[in-house]
């Protein structure tokens, strides 16, 4: 065996990486294809189906159809009662987003920086996390009124949680070998912590934020339906107390533009994160 050392590759090793990054290039797109039609089939299907049993098996007036749940989206567009709603919620839902992920991201960074901070904290966390957050929405508003506050308190509390349990369940997946080489390498517990511990949550908080989107909005909409006079949860209860079932799912609707808003960003930021990382390189061992 021979090897190859500071030198260059050569022009078939090259050429190897070329086509393999070419056919990497082709698969993924074949497969973000295949995907795209599959979901464009699941979604005829349920709209088919939907559309079927609406007046043959269910009730049209408890059922509504896609027809008709378009028709009233359309009407809250153009009639302009959409935006104001729409606006408010995105506040409560993009405001309770930013403090929960601020707020889990840093005690994770204290927990990982303080070996004794999570014995210390657990109990109390888990008890806190054990609490139906939607139970805490009288409380919020009768500590922190009618306003915007208690909904964006309450879809941060629902944020933190899943931030937080997803990053500290990366920071215990590190691997103590490669710590232990770091530390006799004279690595101390801030450069472990840099260097080695916060990477590797990387992959843990991007789950975690895509799992806590729809987190965000449920904590915003309870908020809504608890006390509001405008928000999509408002447009929600107020069309289902007239029986508009049409208008209630259109409400609904907007709602579900919203979480794929966001995971349709944070798709994208993770894409763009991934782009970042090192190709592995070709073998430059030589028979």
């Amino acid at each position: 065996m021979t090897v190859v050392a500071a030198l260059g590759p050569t022009a078939h090793e090259a050429e190897l990486v070329a086509r393999t990054g070419a056919a990497e290039a082709t698969r993924d797109r074949t497969r973000r294809i295949g995907v795209a039609v599959g979901r464009a089939l699941v979604l005829a299907v349920f709209l088919g189906a939907w559309a079927f049993a609406s007046g043959r098996l269910v009730d049209a007036e408890f059922l509504s159809d896609p027809r008709g749940v378009t028709t009233a989206f359309i009407t809250l567009v153009t009639s302009g009662r959409l935006f104001p709603h729409l606006a408010q919620t995105l506040v409560e839902v993009l405001g309770g987003y930013a403090i929960g992920v601020v707020l889990g991201v840093a005690l994770t960074v204290l927990v990982a920086a303080v070996e004794a901070a999570h014995r210390v904290l657990r109990p109390f966390l888990i008890a806190f996390y054990s609490i139906p957050k939607i139970a805490l929405a009288p409380l919020m508003v009768m500590w922190f009124g009618l306003a915007t506050a208690p909904k964006i308190i309450l879809a941060a509390a629902f944020v933190f949680f899943v931030v937080f349990m997803n990053m500290v369940a990366g920071v215990y997946t590190v691997n103590p070998q490669q710590a232990n080489a770091l530390r006799v390498m004279g690595a101390g517990r801030v450069d472990l912590l840099r260097k080695l511990i916060l990477p590797g949550t990387v992959p843990y908080l991007m789950t975690g934020l895509r799992l806590a989107v729809p987190e965000a909005l449920i904590g915003a909409v309870v908020g809504e339906f608890i006390s509001a006079n405008r928000g999509l949860g408002y447009l929600v209860t107020s069309a289902a107390a007239q029986f508009n079932t049409a208008g209630t799912m259109a409400a609904i609707l907007a709602l579900l533009l919203i979480v794929a808003a966001m995971d349709l960003a944070l798709s994208l930021a993770e894409r763009r994160l991934l782009r970042w990382r090192p190709r592995p390189a070709v073998s430059l061992v030589r028979a």
